[in-house]
This record gives structure tokens, sequence and C-alpha cells, in this order.
């Protein structure tokens, strides 16, 4: 069961992987078009600013949400590292309660104004900001998870591993 989890886990990783890639392909596709159209064809197509930002907000929740492991994000940790391994690890489950107990509380909020959104609607091709924001409900969510499961690391017997 475990060596399938970490397939499945493994595939899901790698999916998310893509999903960001082909978003940046996009933003970069989006930003050629637009240069493109502003200096050749002399046109100024508003709507691949609009694609671009979207899908850069899209890109950096979902990248740091599904992509990025937790020990890439940046952290603030000079004094940390000079701690012995046991205060590492009572600093490091300190950041996760934290972390994790602020967004787990914030979660209903998120999603309820995320859902508000449905009304209001982006300048020029009219997306729903529901849809729009829903990178960052994922991001909430995936923080909570994340945080639960480091802190289950850190409470097993090969901790020191995941400091």
């Amino acid at each position: 069961m475990n060596r399938t989890f970490a397939a499945a886990w493994q595939l899901a990783v790698r999916a998310a992987s893509l999903i960001a890639s082909a978003m940046f392909a996009c933003v970069f596709a989006a930003f050629i078009y637009k240069i493109v159209m502003r200096y050749i064809a002399h046109d100024a197509v508003a709507w691949a600013d609009e694609v671009s930002v979207v899908l850069f907000v899209w890109m950096i929740f979902w990248a740091n949400a599904f992509v990025v492991p937790d020990r890439r994000q940046i952290r603030f940790d000079l004094v940390v590292r000079l701690l012995p391994p046991p205060w590492q690890r009572a600093a490091a489950i300190a950041r996760l309660v934290i972390i994790g107990g602020l967004f787990l509380w914030a979660l209903p909020g998120v999603i309820d104004y995320i859902a508000f959104l449905w009304r209001e609607r982006t300048p020029v091709l009219s997306l729903r900001l529901d849809f729009v924001y829903a990178c960052f409900g994922l991001f909430a969510i995936a923080v909570v998870v994340r945080s639960g499961m480091e802190l289950y690391q850190l409470a097993r017997p090969g901790w020191r591993q995941h400091i």
C-alpha cells in the first residue's frame, strides 16, 4: 500500500509540475504575442495582458501549493540552523503549528470570499473572479495539509531527516 501511495504521489507531483510548466509556457506565448502585435501589427491586445496576469497568479499559487517542496520555500532560519537538532525540531513544530493553524483558521473565510467573488468579473475577458482566485483556496488547503503531513513526520522516529 505504501509503495502504491508513493507511486501515485510521484505521479501527482509530476502532473502538477507539468501543469505549472504549461501555464508558464502560455504566459510566455501571450507575452510574445503581445509584443508582436504591438510592434509589428501596431495593435494593442488587452486580452494578452489579462491572460498573462491570471496565469501568473495561478502559476505562483499552484507551484507553491503542489510543486515546490516545503524545504525549498523561503524561510528565515538563520538562528534555527544554529540550534541543536531537538531544538530545531521544536522550532519546526512551532512554525508548522503557527502557519498551518493560521491557514486553517482563515480557510472558511478564504473559501467564503472566493465563493463571493462569482459576482465580479475581469475587465477585458469577463472571467469570473471566483475562478481567477480559486488558486488561492487550493493553496490555503495545501498549506494546511502539508503542515499536517510535516507535523506527522516530525512526530515519527525518523524526524531528523525532515528538519
